[in-house]
């Protein structure tokens, strides 16, 4: 392993860590996990999906997503419905509870980023935002057979 390698590695990994306990600690104010954000972020972007697509759209097990929802349910935060399309599934649906806590937890991300980038000039960060989104294309490309 070469010295970028070990750099990157241990960037990625430990930015991504610090940032969840730090998330989780901004998040005990709403009783939420940075999981259970992850799941209401899915919702937020596309309401009404089933724990099915939840489950492939995080690449986590549907019994992890079931808890999850569970969980998120029991705070009034998500409520099930019946899928109109399949009598089996259930499709999750944000609460009107969760609308009015969705600004806060916005508020408490801007506040994670400006911790994160703090000393850092908005064209750095710009900048990053570029590279890593190319990165990100790179892998999904790779995973997805596009390129060998």
């Amino acid at each position: 392993m070469n010295d970028l390698d070990r750099k990157l590695g241990t960037l990625f990994s430990d930015i991504a860590r610090f940032r969840r306990i730090l998330f989780d600690q901004l998040a005990t104010e709403y009783d939420l996990t940075h999981v259970q954000v992850f799941v209401l972020n899915h919702l937020h972007k596309e309401d009404g999906l089933t724990q099915t697509e939840l489950s492939t759209r995080m690449d986590i097990g549907t019994v992890t997503v079931s808890g999850l929802v569970d969980r998120l349910e029991a705070k009034g935060y998500v409520e099930r419905r019946p899928d109109a399309k399949d009598r089996r599934a259930k499709q999750v649906w944000l609460t009107p509870k969760m609308q009015e806590v969705w600004k806060k937890i916005g508020d408490s991300m801007r506040h994670m980023n400006s911790v994160t980038f703090e000393g850092v000039d908005e064209a750095e960060v710009e900048q990053l935002i570029t590279v890593l989104r190319k990165a990100r294309r790179n892998l999904q490309d790779r995973l997805n057979g596009a390129a060998s």
